[in-house]
């Protein structure tokens, strides 16, 4: 796939914070059931944006995302490190409809259901 449809680091959080916020919400009852949510955005060196979370409820645990903009303009919040069955049998969601994953060697590339 070419880079130019990978989606990228999203640099601009300014209008997108409660979007981010419900997408990551929606990522984590999709794979493991309602959650309650603790958030901690922060920037990396790079100027991309991340959020810690801790959750409780249906599962309890921390998970780091990082946000991408996907190139349909939609938000993508890719779980670090991403559980092996996210991986390969569900992907991530995207709010835009679109489905990533990792490649075995850690390369994003859409999610292609087998």
């Amino acid at each position: 796939m070419s880079p130019s449809l990978l989606p990228t680091p999203l640099t601009d959080l300014r209008k997108r914070a409660p979007e981010a916020r419900a997408l990551i919400r929606a990522v984590l009852e999709e794979l493991v059931g309602p959650v309650e949510l603790r958030y901690d955005f922060y920037r990396e060196w790079n100027g991309c944006w991340k959020v810690r979370t801790e959750f409780t409820g249906a599962a309890n645990g921390r998970l780091e995302f990082t946000l991408l903009a996907t190139p349909g303009g939609g938000m993508l919040a890719l779980p670090r490190p991403m559980p092996e069955r996210w991986r390969t049998a569900t992907g991530i969601a995207a709010n835009d409809g679109t489905r990533w994953t990792l490649s075995a060697k850690g390369e994003l590339q859409a999610f292609a259901a087998t």
